[in-house]
């Protein structure tokens, strides 16, 4: 993925550590789910990708 690359709803992303999903994205804020929590991101850019929404997909982890 490029450096500059931004997750899309449904990619797997880290978050300072934390394995969340975005879940949705409202006025260019991004908002992740872990569990039955959802916050907004404090650093959208600063999100590394882990595994795109299609990948996810084809390892059969889309709930």
């Amino acid at each position: 993925m490029a450096v500059n690359d931004l997750p899309e709803v449904g990619d797997e992303v880290d978050d300072n550590g934390c394995r969340t999903i975005v879940t949705d994205i409202c006025q260019g804020i991004y908002l992740l789910r872990c569990g039955a929590s959802v916050w907004p991101a404090s650093d959208p850019a600063g999100l590394r990708i882990i595994r795109r929404r299609a990948q996810r997909i084809a390892d059969g982890d889309f709930r």
